[in-house]
């Protein structure tokens, strides 16, 4: 491709970036004025408001309810605390219209400020109701408390005189704080207090019976008056709270945000109908601009289709070097693997031969010793020589083991002719050439079969550990994936130098894909290269050692497949290559590349 187009597709990427980011930035300002145009929400507004008075009017009628709960003109404090649930519901329904409305961050502080004050005089009054409970309990345990002494002093048979005494001890006591139950006042506080360290002085003088009975009604006075005091203390701060405030101050930046959202609202408009005027305009311009791109587009096409086509035409050619080069490489390893075998069954050959000699001078001397045996003239010298050469060729046939030995050569022989056997199945199990392009596949044969074929590279200093698990058969295009396997274990065998292990794994990765993993402990894939390794003439190998395809072809055969192949590389650790493939694929031979097929060699 020269420079002029590379240049001109620079400059393309670039306007059309640039188009992009204006398209962005008018679409972006034109949904900003729309958005603040959009229709203010009276009736939420009217809601909030509404909801303010409400909150203001039950809030003067608590504080009125809580000033005469102080003053003591409430029987109970159930009107306190009756406004709760009310209150709690304006409360959450005030926020929810806020957040509703979108109003501004200022009015969300004071809400905020109020939601804390309305909940600190809410806990407050959960404080009074439980506290006014305690003070009611000890309040209405009084009388009985003051019947159980005067009864207390009458049933241990207490003389008249100390039964008068006692009473006129405790009435005051018990009538004060009758009265002060009723009319707090401090200087009546201070005189109980003091009666009650003098009953208390005078309890000592009675029986146990009675002292502790007077206990009993001191303990409950001491609480009535104690639980007086945190009652009036928590009223008198309920009263110090400032919510009708807070309210009048919301209701004010409620109405005041509600008129400027009003006035906005009119001049986005305006704003918006300006810029609508404008966009027309501009779409009118980009429309004319459009005609004459499409003008030029159809040029550079018809140049980009000749590029297209001349660059097909090198990948093919590319694909078949490799797949020479692979050939070459695999046809060295098995010419190498059959000629030991070959060789060692020649050697044994040669062997037998020589037993075989022996054998046979024992035969010839076994029949000839036979016929004279069957002669009626025979001399009797000429039988006696020929029995001895008789035993002396069967002994050393016997003593050598000649037999023994003739069998286990066959047998060695026979191994050696199967070995032959085994890599010509394989080489034909690897490439598949008797039978269709898709078929069945058993990923784990096909890993096999590409091991013996590699052996000859693997063998001496390269551990194979296998770990398959039961994975169904396939359907893909077998001798492409055995392609696949081959390429990524010689990688690995490379990658690992002198000595090694390589690991293969097969298991199902869900439901309808199975994963093959090579895993290798060489010295691992560095960073800078590994965003590389699957393009193409990309290698690290020496020049002449390498095309730098094997990789590449191998990542489109299995992306034809509808698959993926992974990579997990640690620096020292070694690398996992993991293919994913499909079970079944989506239409018969869908995307598997024929030899014939032009291959786009660039990865997904």
């Amino acid at each position: 491709m020269s420079t002029d187009v590379k240049k001109r597709e620079i400059s393309s990427g670039m306007q059309r970036n640039i188009n992009i980011a204006i398209a962005v930035v008018l679409v972006a300002i034109l949904g900003f004025l729309f958005s603040k145009t959009r229709n203010v929400d009276f009736d939420a507004h009217n809601d909030v408001i509404s909801n303010l008075r409400q909150l203001k009017q039950i809030d003067a009628e608590w504080n009125i309810d809580v000033f005469k709960s102080k003053m003591g003109i409430n029987n109970n404090y159930d009107p306190v605390a009756q406004p709760l649930p009310v209150i709690r519901e304006l409360a959450t329904g005030l926020t929810q219209k806020t957040v509703e409305t979108g109003e501004s961050a200022e009015l969300d502080t004071m809400l905020k400020s109020f939601q804390e004050i309305m909940a600190k005089k809410i806990a407050m009054i959960e404080r009074f109701k439980s506290q006014n409970s305690i003070y009611r309990n000890s309040t209405n345990f009084l009388p009985t408390a003051y019947d159980d002494v005067i009864a207390t002093a009458k049933r241990i048979g207490l003389s008249a005189a100390r039964q008068a005494e006692l009473e006129a001890t405790v009435n005051p006591v018990f009538s004060e704080t009758l009265s002060y139950n009723l009319t707090p006042d401090a200087a009546l506080k201070d005189k109980l207090t003091q009666q009650l360290v003098t009953l208390r002085e005078r309890a000592e003088q009675y029986p146990l019976e009675v002292k502790e009975s007077i206990e009993v009604l001191i303990a409950h006075i001491g609480t009535t008056l104690k639980q007086q005091d945190i009652g009036a203390s928590l009223l008198n701060e309920l009263s110090a709270l400032p919510t009708a405030k807070k309210i009048d101050e919301l209701s004010d930046a409620y109405s005041k945000t509600h008129e400027t959202r009003l006035l906005d609202q009119q001049f986005y408009r305006q704003l918006l109908i300006a810029y609508s005027v404008f966009l027309l305009a501009l779409l009118g311009y980009l429309g004319w601009r459009l005609i004459r791109s499409y003008r030029q587009l159809g040029k550079v096409n018809g140049a980009l289709t000749q590029a297209n086509r001349e660059l097909k035409e090198s990948q093919m050619q590319l694909v078949q070097s490799e797949k020479m080069s692979a050939l070459g490489q695999m046809v060295a390893g098995i010419a190498h693997e059959i000629n030991t075998p070959l060789a060692y069954v020649k050697g044994t050959l040669d062997v037998m031969k020589e037993h075989l000699s022996k054998v046979h001078d024992l035969a010839n001397s076994s029949h000839l010793f036979a016929t004279s045996l069957r002669d009626k003239n025979a001399d009797k010298n000429e039988l006696n020589t020929q029995y001895l050469q008789v035993a002396t060729l069967s002994h050393d046939v016997v003593k050598n083991k000649r037999f023994e030995e003739l069998d286990s050569m066959l047998s060695d022989g026979t191994h050696g002719i199967g070995q032959i056997s085994e890599i010509v199945i394989n080489l034909r199990n690897f490439s598949r050439l008797d039978r269709a392009s898709v078929a069945n596949f058993d990923v784990r044969k096909g890993l096999d079969s590409t091991l013996l074929l590699a052996r000859n590279l693997l063998k001496h200093r390269v551990t194979v550990q296998t770990e398959y698990l039961d994975v169904p058969d396939i359907m893909c295009s077998p001798s492409q994936i055995n392609q696949v396997f081959l390429n990524i274990i010689t990688n690995a065998a490379h990658a690992m130098g002198e000595q090694g292990t390589l690991i293969l794994r097969t298991e199902r990765h869900d439901e309808k894909m199975i994963r093959i993993e090579i895993q290798d402990d060489g010295g691992g894939i560095p960073s800078s290269v590994l965003p590389k390794i699957f393009d193409p003439f990309f290698t690290t190998k020496p020049i002449g050692e390498g095309t730098g395809m094997g990789l590449s072809i191998s990542y489109k055969i299995i992306e034809a497949h509808g698959g993926k192949i992974l990579v997990d590389t640690e620096k020292d650790i070694g690398t996992t290559f993991s293919i994913l493939l499909p079970i079944q694929q989506k239409q018969a031979a869908a995307g598997i590349i024929e030899d014939d097929d032009p291959v786009d060699l660039q990865p997904a």
